[in-house]
């Protein structure tokens, strides 16, 4: 009769398997509770994603703050009309340039705050905060 060292013991079959089952379970599990609250996507939880900004008449903004309900319909009317605007507005004659005007479309430069200076950054390295200088090319 063969010794009970002769065969492997049970344990070693049966946790090994209970642990990938539940691990398996328990993945399946959390994937539905993150699709769930969260959604499809990958903004941040209560924003959509891949939505596309269009133009409104502020008449409209106005009746959506009012709470009023505006139809999909007269929204997408609203913003043709409001595309249709642009356009004109655009291939219309453009104002003469005068010298003047030529000097003030010169864009005004930002002024440079010291980031190491604000007291929320300081603990923050200097490459981070500061803006980022051209690197040199690749050398060869």
């Amino acid at each position: 009769m063969p010794a009970a060292d002769d065969h492997p013991s049970l344990l070693w079959i049966t946790i090994p398997t209970v642990l990938l089952v539940s691990g398996y379970f328990v993945r399946k599990w959390y994937l539905a509770r993150r699709l769930r609250v969260h959604g499809i996507g990958k903004g941040a939880p209560g924003f959509q994603t891949n939505v596309r900004k269009i133009r409104v008449p502020p008449e409209l903004m106005a009746r959506i703050r009012r709470g009023e309900d505006v139809s999909p319909d007269e929204i997408a009317a609203a913003s043709a009309r409001m595309d249709a605007e642009e356009r004109d507005g655009a291939t219309s004659s453009p104002a003469p340039i005068t010298p003047q005007s030529k000097k003030t479309e010169s864009k005004p430069k930002p002024a440079v705050t010291e980031a190491s200076s604000d007291p929320a950054n300081e603990w923050l390295p200097e490459g981070i905060t500061g803006p980022k200088k051209r690197s040199k090319g690749k050398k060869k």
